[in-house]
């Protein structure tokens, strides 16, 4: 049996594409990415999660013209370690939002503006993400055409071919091919990645980001691609150059002598790395890893400048016009966290090295172990939190994984070629977020890795397409359709994981909040006039917020501490109880025994109070005024055995802003202290009531044994506990 040897190859790479056909291509991607990001983006995830929901409410607050800082929920008590040294500024237009842990600006303003378009709405909120995600593949794109200068040229025989020039024995030569495949398949990769696509479906900021990040690294690389000189005569005949690497360094030198002339400062090469620094600068307003991105120029333009020291001739100034824009256009934010620097490392260290498998008091040690769990979060074991994965899903699907694995072998060969050095830098920069955090692997932190791990994906689809296309034994057209037929499988595979393996897990709805959504939904449709109340208490209310377009629509009490906020006379009041919480309902019924309880839904149980219920609900009325903040209503005094039970009914005057502890005493005919109940009124502090609000509350006093309640009088009224001092003169309101 003779030796088959693999025939002569063709001088030409086996896939060419014209400009028409790259683009009709391209959009086919782009197509397919806009499909995956906007199809049901509503419902898909389903609800409103919390983060989602407060990034939705600063936008609101911008529409609304409020001042910020705004803090809508009790937990964020960090303002006032973040403000001790320096109180906060207000402003109409902040340079970072500093509620719910601190958030940069961008992405709020581009969602004030989706909101201004689609109203509030989870569409608005995550069309912001979705868009951008779309437009990260398309920088994907421009950014891996760029970096590897990816250029069509056309052949003597007038066909359009690559600058790729395969040698004669294509099965010896170890160079790596880069043609327009390797981009398009970044973008199809980063079109078509589960993490991307949920992320882009997510109303978190990382795909702006992402957007930005891309978007920088393309400018960079048409900048030095621009001042590289490609020689003269090869260009202009046509004839097909060899990008192979190893042959092919950033800066080439003028084929002949050019005669020294002077150069504008601003060429068209220089402008792009202006742009290149203005998006750096960017950068750091769109996600906290953005602060990292510049640390890839810093890395490899030193690398880069000791490999070819023609670069540094011919660089320099327009690095140096990068770094200083980059500067300038983030010197506002860099400010505000010089004269705030709790914001600046708040976040990060909240996330730092906790979470599971963080070591206590041994970073370096969760560092290393990290790395391993980063790397098993790309091909084996991926990340379990719900919010950003199917539990255990990889980064990469087994195909992508292949690719990916190819990419990065094949391109290792030539690692210290500048533009490579410049991918595997790229990618290590962008995993150092999750790898220095707790929770590793944090798919959302590894975002920034994403249009990198397209593009090694890409590489190795393209150095597998031209090794078996151009050996002899297989077809171009068998090669590249098996391929193809590959990469849509990886695309129907993530759409089955995520439309539908993840959007049936039992514990999606929940975790995103559709219970709180559609609980603030049913809510929102009652008239602006009515009353909403929520009891028990809890920690975040941002998804019902946003539902009710205000924070001030929704007061949160814990009805069973005694309170009961009654709402305001002539208007509809609505309470929203939680199933678990039997005494308060109890307490409203017996409150409100025509008050209409509503049908049970998933998390609460409406109870409505119609306008025109009286709310005065005490046996004695009064006008009593503690200055000009609160009014006493009406009292009710019951006796009971060994104890006194005063019920009283308040009035918000006006916004109150402390919490005063109210006080009900008994005092003797020799007007001695006998017996007293001094505590702030249960469960609904006055700093929450709203003006023309009623607050009922009963104070049960013991009394000493064997007391005379003859002569006996009942006085009340407020202090404010730090400084004892009274907002008024206390009202006597009967005897016993």
């Amino acid at each position: 049996m003779s030796d088959q040897r693999p025939k002569t190859s063709s001088p030409h790479h086996p896939i060419i594409l014209s400009p028409a056909r790259l683009l009709t291509v391209l959009l086919i991607i782009l197509a397919l990415a806009a499909g995956l990001r906007f199809w049901r983006l509503a419902q898909m995830p389903p609800g409103l999660y919390h983060d989602e929901a407060y990034n939705g409410l600063d936008a609101l607050s911008l529409l609304q013209g409020k001042t910020f800082p705004q803090f809508y929920e009790g937990w964020e008590l960090y303002q006032n370690d973040a403000h001790a040294e320096r109180p906060a500024q207000e402003t109409r237009w902040p340079v970072f939002f500093e509620g719910n842990y601190g958030r940069e600006p961008l992405h709020i303003y581009l969602m004030a503006l989706s909101i201004k378009l689609f109203g509030a709405t989870p569409f608005a909120i995550r069309a912001v993400p979705a868009f951008f995600g779309v437009l990260s593949v398309l920088t994907t794109f421009l950014a891996a055409k760029a970096l590897f200068d990816v250029r069509e040229w056309r052949s003597e025989s007038g066909d359009h071919a690559l600058r790729i020039t395969p040698c004669a024995s294509p099965i010896t030569d170890h160079r790596l091919p880069i043609t327009t495949i390797t981009p398009l398949v970044a973008a199809f990769t980063l079109a078509v990645l589960f993490p991307a696509i949920h992320f882009s479906r997510f109303g978190l900021r990382m795909m702006v980001y992402v957007f930005v990040e891309t978007l920088a690294i393309y400018c960079f690389w048409k900048g030095v691609n621009g001042s590289a000189k490609v020689p003269g005569d090869q260009a202009s005949s046509g004839q097909v150059l060899d990008a192979r690497l190893p042959h092919h360094p950033i800066t080439q030198p003028p084929a002949h002598p050019i005669s020294p002339s002077p150069s504008p400062l601003l060429t068209p090469a220089t402008l792009w790395f202006i742009a290149a620094g203005f998006l750096l600068g960017l950068g750091i307003y769109t996600y906290a890893v953005g602060r990292l991105l510049p640390l890839l120029f810093v890395l490899f333009v030193p690398l880069w400048f000791w490999r070819e020291r023609e670069a540094v001739r011919q660089q320099w100034l327009n690095v140096g016009l990068m770094a200083g824009t980059a500067v300038l256009t983030a010197l506002p934010l860099l400010l505000y966290f010089w004269r705030y620097p709790y914001f600046f490392v708040f976040r990060m260290a909240y996330v730092s090295n906790r979470g599971v498998g963080a070591v206590e008091g041994k970073p370096w040690l969760t560092w290393l172990q990290n790395v391993w769990r980063v790397i098993a979060g790309l091909f084996w074991q991926g990340e379990t939190h719900l919010r950003h994965n199917l539990p255990g899903r990889p980064y990469l699907d087994p195909l992508q994984a292949i690719f990916f694995l190819t990419g990065m072998i094949t391109a290792l060969k030539h690692l210290f070629h500048p533009r490579l050095m410049f991918l595997y830098l790229w990618l290590l920069v962008m995993l150092l977020p999750t790898v220095l955090s707790g929770d590793a692997p944090h798919f959302g932190r590894m975002s920034g890795a994403a249009p990198v791990i397209a593009i090694f994906v890409g590489l190795g689809v393209d150095w597998i397409g031209y090794r078996l296309a151009v050996s002899g034994y297989w077809s171009p057209i068998i090669v590249y359709g098996l391929l193809i037929t590959l990469l849509f499988a990886s695309a129907l595979w993530t759409t089955y994981d995520y439309f539908g393996r993840y959007g049936r897990h039992p514990q999606l709805a929940a975790d995103f909040y559709q219970p709180e959504w559609e609980m603030g939904q049913f809510a929102a449709s009652f008239g602006e006039n009515t009353v909403i109340y929520l009891t028990p208490t809890q920690e975040e209310l941002a998804t019902l917020y946003f539902a009710l377009g205000s924070p001030e629509r929704l007061q949160n009490y814990a009805g069973e501490e005694g309170a009961i906020p009654l709402g305001i006379p002539g208007q509809e009041t609505l309470y929203l109880v939680r199933p678990l919480a039997v005494t308060s309902l109890k307490n409203l019924q017996n409150a409100f025994p025509d008050g209409i309880p509503g049908e049970p839904s998933e998390g609460y149980i409406p109870f409505t109070v119609p306008a025109n219920k009286t709310r005065q609900l005490a046996e004695h009325t009064s006008d009593h005024r503690f200055g000009d903040q609160i009014r006493l209503v009406g009292w009710t005094v019951e006796k009971r055995e060994e104890k006194t039970a005063v019920t009283l009914i308040w009035e918000a005057v006006t916004g109150i802003p402390q919490d005063y502890t109210a006080f009900v005493h008994l005092i003797g005919p020799d007007g001695r202290l006998v017996a007293q109940q001094d505590r702030q009124p249960g469960g609904h502090p006055t700093s929450s009531w709203r003006p023309g609000e009623w607050v009922m509350d009963t104070f049960v006093i013991p009394l000493p044994p064997d007391l005379n309640r003859e002569g006996l009088t009942i006085q009340t009224g407020f202090y404010y506990l730090p400084t004892l001092e009274r907002p008024g003169e206390a009202a006597r309101i009967g005897e016993q």
